[in-house]
């Protein structure tokens, strides 16, 4: 487990299949700025049993609370496009009780941390609706820089929504962590 000061960062075991059927498939969980298309429950075990959810391609690591043990949310990364090396990172935190409080902010620095220490990586970059304040928030705090606005990009309660696109580049994150 990656550990932070208040959460860890996990791979998915098959005993936590269940708490990922209940949250792919809750609308309250997935909030009023991911796309609203759910995942049918067959599909969590269709990817268990394809990968454990973790390949070269995409991974999915769970945030757990450090207090206690228990799962409150999610981080992946995956290719950001095929020619490149780069990887896009994306949050949510499941708990909603547990949101503004800075946990998701520390996972997913802790996530950014792994990729550049662990992967041949040159740049990372996230993407969220221009609605959600919040997201945009944890990516500046974990030293992203917005570079700007793609049109129509994501599909959300019938309609397609705008995104801010950010970026963090190896360079940058060496400066930040004094590595440079």
């Amino acid at each position: 487990m990656l550990r932070g000061q208040r959460v860890g960062l996990r791979y998915v075991t098959e005993d936590d299949l269940p708490w990922l059927k209940r949250t792919v498939g809750d609308p309250q969980v997935r909030g009023p700025h991911l796309g609203s298309r759910m995942m049918p429950p067959h599909k969590v075990d269709e990817r268990w049993r394809d990968n454990g959810f973790a390949n070269d391609d995409a991974e999915r690591l769970l945030i757990c609370h450090l207090l206690d043990g228990s799962v409150i949310g999610d981080v992946v990364h995956f290719a950001a496009a095929r020619y490149t090396t780069a990887r896009e990172i994306g949050w949510t935190m499941a708990d909603v009780a547990m949101r503004g409080q800075g946990l998701a902010t520390e996972a997913a620095s802790l996530l950014v941390d792994y990729l550049f220490e662990n992967w041949s990586v040159n740049r990372l970059s996230c993407g969220m609706s221009v609605h959600n304040h919040a997201s945009r928030r944890v990516a500046e705090k974990c030293g992203f820089t917005h570079e700007g606005i793609q049109r129509g990009v994501v599909f959300v309660a019938g309609e397609y929504v705008d995104c801010h696109s950010l970026s963090l580049l190896r360079s940058e994150w060496m400066a930040m962590k004094g590595r440079a």
